[in-house]
């Protein structure tokens, strides 16, 4: 349910550890990752965010000897992450099962690793936690807001306890956040494939039948088979529908995604507009339009019209992703 989240990416210098990533933030590319070559660009994500990790539990391990033992913990829990970077198949692609162990895992490291860091490093890295967080918290969320830097300072524990409620709370909006997205990537997609196959059954029916017509053809057109008058309807309806969408697909953002939602809004589209533009011709046709068809070229016209008409179809779509690749409501 996690993937690649917009948020600061991490910086690494000489003097203190770089601050955290979420999902997918850049970091340094020294650790000791391993040398699975990426498939995906999540996993190209997960790859950076490794090194990162390793990279800062290095520089903690070297200024405290004594939590070796921990540290080996939390690489041991990386090394498990390493296993599923390049795999890659259809059904992974839907159900994000290794996309969500990868960043469940480093979140889960991220925040063992609170334990392990001084109260001053805490503090430094305080303000790139929370402007992580503040994309998916409200600004007056407590657990955002509860730090004051001299209380806490003379209070490490209490501190640490703090800052781990941010990072969990931070963490469970995010997984909420991506899970929602692939699931409505996941339902345009299906509703895509439906409207495509629903096509594709319509002109075979139509071929192998030749006693009921779905289109009437128009008088300049009394040859041409029926089958393949509806496949050229179908060819304008997606003509229609391309026209009427290609101003929101080329406006339109990913959010820095994975799931290419703004691609997934085009192909609904494609695959929503000759349904919309056969159903608006049989309407036509059937007199409860009061329009007349008299010629191939008015019928196509048609066609792209009714096909350009999906946008009423397909809103609900185009609403959810707006919703959801808009920054949370601050206050």
């Amino acid at each position: 349910m996690i993937d690649q989240e917009t948020q600061p990416e991490g910086t690494p210098d000489t003097s203190a550890p770089p601050p955290p990533g979420g999902n997918g933030g850049n970091g340094g590319n020294g650790g000791n990752g391993g040398s699975t070559v990426p498939a995906a660009v999540w996993q190209v994500r997960v790859r950076t965010k490794l090194d990162d990790l390793h990279q800062q539990l290095s520089g903690i391990e070297s200024r405290t000897g004594a939590i070796a033992a921990r540290v080996a913990a939390l690489r041991g829990q990386l090394s498990g992450v390493e296993s599923v970077l390049g795999r890659s198949g259809v059904v992974e692609w839907l159900r994000g099962g290794n996309l969500e162990y990868a960043w469940q895992t480093i979140h889960s490291v991220e925040r063992a690793m609170v334990e392990l860091r001084t109260p001053e490093e805490l503090l430094g890295l305080l303000p790139a936690y929370q402007g992580a967080a503040a994309q998916f918290l409200k600004a007056d969320d407590k657990v955002l807001t509860d730090f004051d830097a001299s209380a806490d300072a003379a209070a490490p524990a209490r501190f640490q306890a703090k800052v781990q409620a941010l990072l969990l709370r931070y963490h469970a909006a995010s997984d909420e956040f991506h899970e929602s997205v692939r699931r409505l990537r996941n339902r345009m997609l299906g509703l895509s494939v439906f409207a495509l196959v629903a096509e594709a059954l319509m002109v075979l029916v139509q071929w192998r039948s030749r006693d009921v017509q779905l289109l009437k053809p128009p008088t300049d057109a009394a040859g041409v088979p029926a089958w393949r008058l509806l496949f050229f309807v179908l060819i304008a309806g997606a003509l229609g529908a391309f026209i009427s969408a290609l101003p929101s697909m080329i406006t339109s953002r990913s959010g820095g995604l994975p799931y290419k939602l703004p691609f997934q809004q085009g192909l609904l589209k494609l695959a929503i507009g000759p349904l919309v533009a056969v159903v608006g011709i049989m309407l036509v046709i059937g007199g409860l339009v009061e329009t007349t068809v008299n010629s191939t070229a008015a019928l196509l016209g048609v066609a792209i019209v009714f096909g350009a008409g999906q946008q009423a179809v397909t809103a609900f779509a185009d609403r959810r992703a707006s919703e959801l690749l808009t920054p949370v409501t601050k206050g």
